[in-house]
């Protein structure tokens, strides 16, 4: 009897997960990365240091991100224009202050919305594209696919730029980028930043 029972258990167990796709099984929740006051570097909460030693394994990056009302601030000084890093990742086998792809943000007082860039080192030279505006408080998509000679980087359904890809050598460890307050200066508060990463089913 109790084999029966133990048999129609396991059946209906079977039965649930043929219903759910390879994908939904494979679901990376929302994370929080905060960046404490007088910081740079983010930390994920609840997490290790090493959570955040990552490589890219595929080639696009895609997160949603979004920002609470922590986000804004009010630096009073010049450093109020720096840019701010969200996400990204290094070229293949280099550091990312000679050749990294990543978006950057500010808060944009006038208009209370972050202001999201595309923002490079290419061959140790920084370059920076300002994309678009985003809401304080809304999950927005982020992505960066790369191409031959380009990388094509995209907020939401609309905005999108290219910037240039300058190496030749594209094989090797390309290290993911987390979220980093500045600029020069340090964050004036804690700041956090909700990523959730999403991957491919080829992953």
């Amino acid at each position: 009897m109790k084999n029966l029972k133990l048999g129609l258990i396991l059946m209906a167990i079977l039965t649930l997960l043929s219903l759910v796709s390879c994908s939904d099984l494979y679901v990376v929740p929302e994370q929080e990365y905060r960046i404490a006051a007088g910081a740079h570097e983010s930390k994920l909460v609840g997490g290790w240091p090493t959570d955040k030693m990552r490589t890219l394994k595929q080639s696009e990056l895609t997160f949603t991100a979004r920002f609470d009302g922590s986000a804004r601030y009010d630096l009073g000084n010049k450093n109020q224009d720096d840019i701010n890093k969200l996400m990204g990742f290094s070229e293949a086998n280099k550091t990312h202050h000679d050749y990294s792809i990543r978006f950057g943000w500010r808060y944009n007082q006038e208009r209370d919305m972050v202001e999201i860039f595309g923002y490079q080192y290419l061959a140790g030279k920084r370059k920076f594209v300002s994309i678009t505006n985003v809401p304080i408080g809304e999950t927005v998509t982020y992505s960066i696919a790369m191409f031959e000679n380009e990388f094509l980087m995209s907020v939401g359904s609309e905005a999108r730029i290219t910037m240039e890809r300058g190496v030749e050598d594209k094989l090797g460890v390309y290290y993911l980028l987390y979220p980093y307050f500045g600029g020069n200066e340090a964050a004036p508060h804690d700041i956090s930043i909700y990523i959730k990463e999403m991957f491919s089913n080829a992953e």
